[in-house]
């Protein structure tokens, strides 16, 4: 589908569903964990296998993860090698820690001692909390006050009587009342 047009119905889905505003929070912070994490690697397949097992708000995690990765490409990156080169390198209190971490059978493969991936999810971490709280806020917010107004913009009107969205969203309805 066209981007312009299917960013418009990702909103109105997005608005017109019975989601709390806690699972959009946590689709947004999941999309977080994946923005600051690099995409080679084994530690972005637990994050997908994560995407999917777990039932957070999706949509959102789709939505928020090219502008949290823009921020990682724009500059963050260099934040988080530093903040993973300090935990894994310059933090001496933290060697025993990560020497267990990473004897692990399991955990040892999935990079966490190189260093953009571990300061990825440690500023991921750290960020959780009040990116959770404020998007919780703010989804509700967005909600409460502009749901039935954006659904009455004539723009959205016209994007959802398009064929392709309209049968997009029947298929999506159906498939969520199927499971």
């Amino acid at each position: 589908m066209i981007p312009f047009i299917s960013l418009p119905a990702k909103i109105i889905r997005l608005l017109e569903s019975n989601v709390s505003p806690a699972e959009i929070a946590g689709g947004v912070c999941l999309g977080m964990f994946i923005g600051f994490t690099p995409f080679n690697g084994p530690m972005m397949i637990v994050l997908i296998g994560l995407f999917l097992i777990l039932k957070f708000n999706r949509l959102s995690t789709l939505i928020t993860l090219p502008i949290f990765k823009l921020f990682y490409v724009l500059g963050i990156s260099s934040f988080t090698n530093t903040l993973g080169e300090y935990a894994l390198i310059n933090a001496e209190y933290l060697t025993y820690f990560w020497r267990f971490i990473t004897s692990l059978p399991v955990i040892a493969y999935f990079g966490l001692n190189n260093t953009l991936v571990a300061g990825g999810l440690l500023l991921s971490a750290i960020l959780s909390i009040p990116v959770f709280f404020v998007s919780k806020k703010l989804a509700f917010e967005i909600k409460s006050r502009y749901g039935e107004k954006i659904k009455n913009i004539k723009f959205f009107k016209w994007v959802k009587s398009l064929p392709i969205v309209s049968h997009l969203l029947k298929a999506i309805n159906k498939l969520k009342s199927m499971g």
